[in-house]
This record gives structure tokens, C-alpha cells and sequence, in this order.
């Protein structure tokens, strides 16, 4: 066989290999992006619950904290959709894995309150890998309590990872992870 076609096969399949890691590099890529996306946007629906809840801690008659079991369980008495207190509860299941996704590091998060302005309440089920919330006795965050009473800032954090796992090497899947905290400071705390 001539010289000339080995070289131009070898060098025609290594360029062929070459574009094929490339293009897996890119669908690897951009399927992390896509995971990453649908995590934030998973955050923002979390992040948005919390903020309706937390900023609106003690407002309304007779509103305040029930109960406060730190880190993973709060129940407060708010006014949320402005047609009188009702009970909310957030409480992280630590020890509850969710069995609707692939991630074994899932566990559920659980909101026990009112969604609207109709009675009742309904429980909202998110499957997140930590949930703490952290109370102070002071508006900045610096002195921690865990008397209902003292509370006058709730610090919240929250670790989203992905459902399904971005890529897996040696038995070990890794999931994209988003990291969400505040610190809240209602207003009807701090009379």
C-alpha cells in the first residue's frame, strides 16, 4: 500500500478522534449549563417562598414564633395573604431521602401553610440537600438564640444540587449544586 494513503488515513482518523472529543466536550458542556439553569431557577422558586414567609414573620395580631427547633424546623404565626395570621411551618427532613430523583443526596424540605387567600393549608415539597435556618437575638446576626421570645433575625440557608447527575467517573456521580443564604430581619420582630 502507498505511504501517501496510510498517512492520510491515520492523519484523517486521528482529526476524526479529535472532533469527536471535542464534540463530546461541548454536549458535556452545555449539558452542565442546561443543569445549572434548571437549579437556579429551582432556587429562585424556593428563595421565593422564603422571602413571602420570613419578611412577613410577625405581622398581623397575635403573630409570632411558635416554635423554633434549630436547625431544620421553624413555625411562626404571619399574615401572608393579608386575610388574618395563619400557621406556617418549614421543616427539613434530614433523615428523609426523596425517592423522585436520582440524587441520593436529596432530602425533603416541607412548607405547611396557606398558598393563597383560600382556607386551609397545603404542603409544598421541595427536595433540596440542606436546608438550616439559624436565629440571633440581634438585627445584624451576631448573637444566636433559639428562644422564640429573643428572635429578632433568622438567617437562612439553603443547598440545591441537581436531580440527575452531570457526569460520573469511577462509580462517583457529580451533580451541579447552587447555594442559596440570607439574613432576614422582619420588621415586626424588632418592636
Amino acid at each position: 500500500m502507498n505511504a501517501g494513503i496510510t498517512t492520510s488515513f491515520i492523519v484523517g482518523g486521528l482529526l476524526l478522534l479529535a472532533m469527536l472529543q471535542f464534540s463530546g466536550k461541548v454536549f458535556q458542556n452545555s449539558a452542565e449549563i442546561t443543569l445549572d439553569m434548571n437549579n437556579k431557577n429551582q432556587v429562585v422558586t424556593i428563595r421565593h417562598m422564603l422571602e413571602h414567609d420570613f419578611s412577613r414573620i410577625g405581622l398581623g395580631t397575635n403573630s409570632s414564633i411558635n416554635s423554633f427547633s434549630p436547625p431544620n424546623r421553624i413555625n411562626f404565626t404571619a399574615d401572608i395573604a393579608g386575610n388574618g395570621p395563619r400557621t406556617i411551618v418549614w421543616n427539613f427532613q434530614e433523615n428523609a431521602p426523596v425517592n423522585s430523583t436520582s440524587n441520593p443526596n436529596d432530602r425533603k424540605l416541607i412548607r405547611t401553610g396557606p398558598v393563597d387567600s383560600t382556607p386551609g393549608n397545603a404542603n409544598t415539597q421541595f427536595a433540596v440537600v440542606d436546608f438550616s435556618i439559624t436565629a440571633f437575638s440581634d438585627h445584624i446576626g451576631k448573637d444566636t438564640t433559639t428562644t422564640t421570645n429573643d428572635i429578632k433575625s433568622i438567617l437562612v440557608e439553603v443547598v440545591y444540587e441537581s436531580p440527575e447527575a452531570i457526569a460520573r467517573d469511577a462509580n462517583e456521580a457529580h451533580y451541579s449544586r447552587s447555594t442559596w443564604r440570607k439574613l432576614f430581619v422582619p420588621g415586626n420582630l424588632n418592636f
